[in-house]
């Protein structure tokens, strides 16, 4: 019994896993509202991308980062 339950969340793993963020953005739309949603949504983003970076490189690459975001361009 719990040995096919196992196989099935495995087989539908991505399924089960999109199904459930679905349902929890609905809840936030109808509990918060769209514009609190897509901020949420926005700093998370921003939290994984900054995650990406110290993952590949450590903390330098966060530097390099921000260096190259705001260095100066001279034409």
């Amino acid at each position: 019994m719990k040995g096919d339950f196992l196989q099935f969340v495995a087989m539908h793993r991505w399924r089960i896993l999109l199904v459930a963020l679905g349902i929890a953005i609905v809840i936030l739309f109808f509990t918060i509202g769209f514009f609190k949603t897509l901020l949420i949504a926005a700093v998370v983003a921003l939290c994984y991308f900054l995650g990406s970076l110290v993952d590949k490189g450590g903390s330098g690459s966060i530097k390099a980062f921000f260096k190259a975001l705001f260095k100066k361009n001279t034409f």
